[in-house]
């Protein structure tokens, strides 16, 4: 005696249900308008690459990026400028950046860079070409160019620095100071 059943429609919904769960984790885990990924993930994913680094006594940097007078191009031009801002700012990280650095929104136009294998020096470098590049994004609003620039905060790896909020307190100061 042999039964045999179609399993047919059990693997679809199985396929179905795993694409909707890794939909969801991606949904959790990155912001909806820049892709990058959100505050909660980025610091959780720093955190771990801190704790390899220093245990490998290996440098690492952070960039703290704000958008400076963004609040005016919302309120000047629209949210919908704005959006287009945040996304042409971020892509342009993305493109900046190495495949191994992390990459966060963490606040409304505020964003942070970690740099694996990155001493101070090399850090402020890396700085001052992603604020040159976003200059030169100039996108079109209105039929005009809108200039963006940005504020650039940078800290490296220091004693004190037990989580990446300690260091990224660091780059938040300097990227005050450099505004």
């Amino acid at each position: 005696m042999v039964a045999l059943t179609d399993i047919t429609k059990n693997k679809k919904i199985e396929r179905e249900l795993a694409e909707a769960n890794q939909k969801l984790e991606y949904l959790a885990n990155h912001d909806f308008m820049t892709g990058l990924l959100n505050g909660r993930m980025y610091y959780e994913v720093c955190d771990r690459m801190m704790c390899v680094a220093n245990r490998d006594k290996k440098p690492f940097s952070v960039l703290f990026i704000d958008i400076d007078h963004f609040k005016n191009i919302n309120d000047t031009y629209g949210h919908e400028c704005g959006d287009i801002v945040l996304k042409r700012v971020s892509a342009c990280m993305v493109e900046s950046c190495r495949v191994c650095d992390v990459l966060g929104r963490v606040g409304g136009e505020e964003f942070s860079i970690y740099l694996p294998e990155t001493n101070h020096e090399s850090a402020m470098i890396v700085a001052e070409k992603l604020r040159i590049k976003i200059e030169e994004l100039l996108p079109e609003i209105n039929k005009k160019p809108l200039k963006i620039t940005v504020s650039i905060g940078v800290a490296s790896n220091l004693k004190h620095h037990k989580s990446i909020s300690d260091i990224q307190r660091d780059a938040d100061h300097a990227m005050y100071h450099a505004k």
